[in-house]
């Protein structure tokens, strides 16, 4: 029968990157282990909602993205914008220029009314009275 450690009985037994995606909440680790026999396994997690993706170079959800825009985009013609990568574990940088589209005209045509059906929420998550 396997025992998870607790929160804190169990970053012992993690590395470096693991403590630090676990600071980030990109990632939570459990580790499992057997009083009898030692084994132990090491089970993460993923926070869905970090901000926070895997790095190409040391592999751990550290990796923080920005974006610049350079030229915004019209109606008449499309943007720029300089994405960065900088990871928050080892050394690894990149950036890219991206291409942002043109502001269509659909989404500015005043008076339309939303297709959605109806409905409502009452269970966890966003609910009530906005």
């Amino acid at each position: 029968m396997m025992l998870r450690a607790g929160e804190e009985a169990d970053d012992e037994h993690l590395d470096g990157g693991q403590r630090l995606e676990e600071f980030l909440q990109s990632v939570d680790y459990d580790v499992w282990y057997c009083p009898d026999c030692g084994h132990m396994t090491i089970k993460g997690y993923r926070g869905w909602f970090s901000g926070y993706s895997t790095c190409p170079q040391c592999d751990y959800r550290t990796l923080e993205t920005t974006s610049t825009v350079l030229k915004a985009a019209t109606k008449s013609s499309s943007g720029r914008k300089r994405v960065d990568y900088d990871c928050r574990n080892c050394s690894y940088t990149d950036s890219e220029i991206r291409t942002i589209p043109k502001i269509s005209d659909s989404s500015s045509s005043g008076s339309s009314r939303s297709s959605f059906g109806g409905g409502s929420s009452s269970g966890g998550g966003a609910s009530g009275s906005w």
